[in-house]
């Protein structure tokens, strides 16, 4: 073999070398490369765009406590937000890379619009939501203090009295007052900044006795607005001390009574009362007057918590006691310390009513007028201005008068009697409502056909046909 052959066959071996190296390293790369860890992270879709933000769009009165939330998804759930707000258009950002859906802006301004966006963050990737705005409320004052006590211009007032009141706030706003007291009626300050609705007023020192005091409240409400109350003023007392007293002014000792009005003079403390009576009570006392109740002997017939103190009664008809009989009236007055005065008085009430002489006279008129009840089946009932005719199908009668009494059965009978007294119950049933069945009753005797209901009305067809 020559020297240019062996180098040639070196040559050829070193290519096919080489073609089989870079052959196998192509395969061996093809095979192992979709097997091996990826070191870069693959890029997702973006954060969806912030939605349901609260308060609504667009959204007035609302309240300047109010908490900013909305809603926002993403596929692999690491979003963080962006927070801007404020009152210009757009807002100023206020949190960066945020990481829930609720954002505190702290006590916001009444009457103000607000504006407010939130952009979503995904890595290095954001969505940006739409700005929103909402306007806050009107600030509205407390409503005005009331309810005073002692009330306004009221005398007699304990020295030890506390001052009272009520007061509310239509935003519904914590409340805190002013309290203002004293001698002049543009009184100073005895105490500020308290949020309970009553104060002592001793607090300056020991009231007077039988003097005017001014006071008023200002309240405020947790946004610095304020309402000024009425002045209102009362009057200690007198500190003679006024006992605590009842008396029955209505009936009086020694008078007659006729349905509610005085008639008479008595000779002596005998009271007469016929028909109703108006209960009249006068009831003094320094305290106040809790409630006052009245009685008639062991039953109470009225209970009162504001005057005036009286009572109309009209008892109850008794048939089974006298004419006549004893009452006891008794006047009870509570005032609000517990303590309790009374006054009572006796009287004759007249229970007379004329019912039970109506009765009396319909039983006596029963027994001295001759009558007679009928009760059964009838036909034709007639009545007229003097008497009463029937034909009796089935029927029993009772006749009752002065001294008699008698009672028997008819049957298929035409009858006659004086005219109709009492309570008529009869019911008409049949063609042309001829038939009845009920009972009723008539002056005098029952006068009955001696010929029966069927002889009678054959001889008045015979006699028709002859005629």
């Amino acid at each position: 073999m020559t020297m240019n052959n062996r180098k040639m066959n070196n040559y050829s071996l070193m290519r096919i070398s080489t073609v089989f190296v870079i052959t196998i390293s192509l395969v061996t790369s093809a095979l192992a490369i979709p097997f091996l860890p990826r070191t870069g992270a693959e890029s997702l879709a973006p954060p969806n765009v912030p939605s349901d933000p609260n308060p609504a769009n667009g959204s007035t009165n609302i309240s300047v406590y109010s908490v900013l939330s909305w809603n926002c998804t993403d596929s692999d759930n690491d979003t963080v937000f962006d927070v801007y707000f404020g009152i210009s258009s757009p807002p100023d950002k206020v949190e960066t890379a945020f990481p829930n859906t609720t954002y505190n802006p702290g006590t916001m301004k009444y009457s103000t619009k607000y504006f407010w966006q939130i952009i979503a963050l995904d890595d290095n990737e954001s969505t940006s939501g739409p700005i929103w705005e909402f306007s806050t409320k009107d600030n509205t004052a407390p409503n005005m203090p009331e309810n005073e006590i002692p009330v306004n211009a009221s005398i007699s007032i304990a020295v030890s009295t506390l001052l009272s009141w009520d007061c509310s706030d239509p935003d519904g706003d914590n409340l805190t007052y002013d309290v203002y007291f004293g001698l002049v009626s543009n009184p100073s300050k005895l105490k500020s900044n308290q949020t309970g609705t009553s104060c002592d007023p001793s607090l300056v020192g020991d009231l007077f006795v039988n003097t005017t005091y001014y006071w008023r409240i200002v309240a405020w409400d947790s946004s610095k607005a304020s309402t000024i109350g009425p002045l209102w003023h009362f009057k200690t007392t007198t500190g003679e001390e006024e006992p605590f007293s009842v008396t029955i002014v209505t009936p009086a000792h020694g008078k007659f009574y006729f349905n509610n009005a005085e008639r008479m003079t008595l000779s002596g403390n005998n009271t007469i009362v016929y028909g109703r009576i108006t209960i009249v009570a006068n009831v003094t006392n320094s305290a106040e007057i809790a409630y006052v109740q009245f009685w008639v002997d062991d039953k109470m017939i009225e209970n009162l918590s504001s005057p005036p103190w009286s009572k109309e009664w009209r008892p109850v008809i008794q048939f089974s006691s006298a004419l006549s009989l004893k009452r006891t009236i008794t006047v009870i007055a509570y005032d609000a310390e517990g303590n309790n005065a009374s006054a009572n008085i006796t009287i004759t009430k007249w229970r007379f009513h004329p019912l039970p002489w109506i009765i009396a006279g319909a039983a006596l008129a029963s027994r001295l007028v001759l009558h007679t009840t009928v009760v059964g089946v009838f036909y034709n009932v007639q009545e007229s201005r003097f008497s009463v005719s029937f034909y009796a199908l089935r029927a029993h009668y009772k006749t009752v008068g002065p001294f008699q009494m008698r009672k028997g059965n008819i049957h298929f009978k035409h009858c006659t009697g004086g005219i109709l007294i009492g309570p008529t119950t009869l019911t008409k049933v049949g063609l042309f409502h001829k038939f009845a069945i009920g009972s009723f009753t008539f002056i005098g005797n029952v006068n009955a056909d001696k010929i029966g209901f069927g002889g009678s009305l054959l001889s008045r067809i015979l006699s028709r046909r002859a005629g």
